[in-house]
């Protein structure tokens, strides 16, 4: 399948990384749709783009959200070749940090919360994107974002277990819905040069990622792009966790 006159919905596409997907999709010949959680931001981007790209606001941690929303998406024409499921929150804490003069162990609403965001978010949106396709008689491509951190990543716990879940799920779904036409695969990225990344890392730091990075320099965003297009136009690709991350190893 090619990019061009191609039909994508990307979750969390209002900003960062599924943002940038929309937008190049966009600049490929695609229509695409988004679906983000902040209705302001997805007015911002449907003026912003024109037109070009349209957008519906949900909060896809609620089961019977994304059930509405999803329906509404299909019932709107807008019915998807490839579904993106990019949105998710990154969290960092250790199990337990001794040196807390509270509570000690890590966050239970924390990991609920990332879970809810990064794992279960993908559960629901699928489950139902899939069952509006069969409903048509349509097949389609799911490529979910998942992280070189579900490999384990120290003081990660949550996040970690959250993509490794993600993985699982598309090896799972490739095993179970390869024999009716839909194709699954995860785009597992190793630290890209974002504001966000900027933000968070201090420049010492980032320096040591790099030296570790066995191409010495930190991915971009465009890296993640051009994998989900190649994962859409290569139609034997199914099942597969594509680490985009210069040869790092966690």
């Amino acid at each position: 399948m090619i990019v061009k006159d191609s039909v994508v919905l990307i979750t969390g596409g209002a900003r960062g990384i599924g943002r940038h997907l929309a937008e190049r999709f966009v600049a490929d010949g695609a229509r695409v749709g988004v679906i983000d959680r902040d209705d302001v931001s997805c007015a911002e981007l449907r003026e912003a783009s024109g037109g070009q790209i349209q957008a519906w606001a949900c909060d896809l941690t609620d089961p019977d959200a994304v059930d509405t929303t999803m329906r509404s998406i299909f019932e709107e024409g807008h019915i998807p070749d490839l579904l993106v499921n990019n949105a998710g929150i990154i969290h960092s804490e250790p199990l337990v940090n001794m040196l807390s003069r509270n509570e000690r162990v890590h966050s239970r609403e924390a990991w609920r919360r990332v879970m809810a965001a990064d794992l279960d978010s993908v559960f629901y949106v699928t489950s139902r994107a899939v069952d509006l396709w069969m409903a048509r008689r349509k097949r389609g491509v799911v490529v979910s974002i998942s992280s070189i951190s579900a490999h384990g990543n120290p003081g990660q716990s949550a996040y970690s277990a959250a993509k490794a879940g993600v993985n699982a799920l598309t090896h799972t779904w490739a095993k179970e819905l390869g024999p009716l036409g839909f194709r699954f695969a995860a785009i597992a990225p190793g630290f890209l040069d974002t504001p966000s990344t900027r933000a968070a890392l201090s420049e010492s730091i980032i320096t040591r990622l790099q030296q570790q990075i066995p191409l010495r320099r930190l991915g971009s965003v465009e890296h993640i792009y051009l994998s989900a297009r190649h994962i859409l136009e290569n139609d034997y690709l199914n099942g597969m966790v594509l680490d985009v991350d210069g040869g790092l190893v966690l």
